[in-house]
C-alpha cells in the first residue's frame, strides 16, 4: 500500500471510530436520562402509596433570617408558621413574603425554600432617621415617612430636630407626598448641620415654604425651598432685632427670610403690624 493510500485509510479509520464513539456517548446520554426518569417515577409510585412518609420528609419546621436587627423573630416565626401550610412544598413563598413585608421595620424580604424542612428568609430593614408628629401623635419614621415605632430610649441616635408637616397614611398620595417632604427635611437636616441643636423642629408641611422653629422659642422662621443656610443665616444675624421686638410686642409670631436682601418679622394676629429690616444683599 502506498503511503498516500495509507494515510487515506487511516484518516477514513479515525473519522469511523468518531462517529462510532458519538453514537455511543448519544445512546449513554438516552440511557441515563430514561434511568432517571425511571428511577424519579418508581420515587414518586413509591411515595404515593406512603403519603405520611412524604408530609414527615418535607414537613415545616423551621425559618432561617438573614438581617433581622429589629424585628422580634419569635414574633416573626408565630405569624409564618400560624398563616401557611405545614408542607414545606405547598407553602406560597410570594403570600410569605407579603407577610414579611407587612411588618413596618421591613423594606423588602425575599423567600426560598431550604429543603427538606425549612424556609430562608432575607430581610432588608429599614432604618430611622427622625421624630415625627402626625395628628399631634409623635412616631419614629425612615427616610421616606414610613411610621416604625413610638419613641422610646431605644431610639437614642435620634436627637435632631422633630419633622412636622408629615400626612396621615389613610389619607390620599400620603406614601408619595411623605416621602417627598422627608428628602425635603433631610436636605434641610443637612445644610443647618451645625444649627440641629439649636433648632426643635423643621415644619415641611408646605414643600415650597419650610419653616424652622427654633428650640425653646415657638417662633416659625419661613426658609422658603432654596438657600435653608444662608436664610437662617439671615436670621441669626438679626437676633439682637428679634429679641428687642419680642420684648416689645410680647411675642414675633413668624419671621420671613425668603428675601435675598431683607428679613421680615411677623407681629401676632391683631395687632397687623410687621417689622422689616434690611440686610446684606446674598444673590
Amino acid at each position: 500500500m502506498s503511503g498516500k493510500s495509507e494515510k487515506r485509510f487511516l484518516k477514513k479509520r479515525k473519522h469511523s471510530l468518531n462517529a462510532v464513539a458519538k453514537q455511543l456517548a448519544l445512546m449513554g446520554g438516552r440511557a441515563l436520562l430514561l434511568g432517571g426518569l425511571v428511577l424519579s417515577g418508581l420515587f414518586v409510585f413509591d411515595h404515593t402509596r406512603h403519603p405520611a412518609e412524604v408530609v414527615e420528609l418535607f414537613s415545616f419546621k423551621q425559618i432561617h433570617y438573614q438581617g433581622l436587627s429589629r424585628l422580634d423573630r419569635e414574633e416573626l416565626d408565630s405569624l409564618i408558621f400560624q398563616s401557611v401550610s405545614e408542607d414545606l412544598l405547598l407553602i406560597d413563598l410570594d403570600r410569605v413574603r407579603a407577610l414579611v413585608e407587612s411588618e413596618s421595620w421591613v423594606k423588602e424580604a425575599t423567600v426560598r425554600r431550604k429543603l427538606p424542612d425549612g424556609l430562608f428568609i432575607h430581610v432588608t430593614e429599614r432604618q430611622a432617621v427622625a421624630m415625627a408628629t402626625i395628628d399631634t401623635e409623635l412616631y419614629v419614621v425612615d427616610r421616606e415617612g414610613v411610621i416604625l415605632d413610638r419613641p422610646g430610649l431605644h431610639h437614642p441616635s435620634l436627637d435632631r430636630p422633630i419633622v412636622k408637616g408629615l400626612k396621615n397614611v389613610a389619607r390620599e398620595n400620603a406614601r408619595e407626598e411623605n416621602a417627598l417632604r422627608m428628602e425635603i427635611y433631610l436636605r434641610v437636616l443637612t445644610e443647618l448641620t451645625l444649627y440641629n441643636p439649636l433648632i426643635s423642629e423643621i415644619d415641611v408641611g408646605t414643600p415650597s415654604s419650610v419653616a424652622v422653629i427654633p428650640e425653646g422659642d415657638p417662633v416659625s422662621i419661613n426658609l422658603g425651598d432654596k438657600d435653608f443656610l444662608a436664610r437662617y443665616e439671615t436670621f441669626v444675624s438679626q437676633k439682637d432685632l428679634y429679641d428687642r421686638l419680642k420684648e416689645e410686642y410680647g411675642i414675633i409670631e413668624s419671621v420671613d427670610v425668603t428675601y435675598d436682601n431683607k428679613i421680615i418679622f411677623h407681629t401676632p394676629r391683631g395687632q397687623e403690624k410687621t417689622v422689616t429690616a434690611q440686610v446684606a444683599d446674598r444673590s
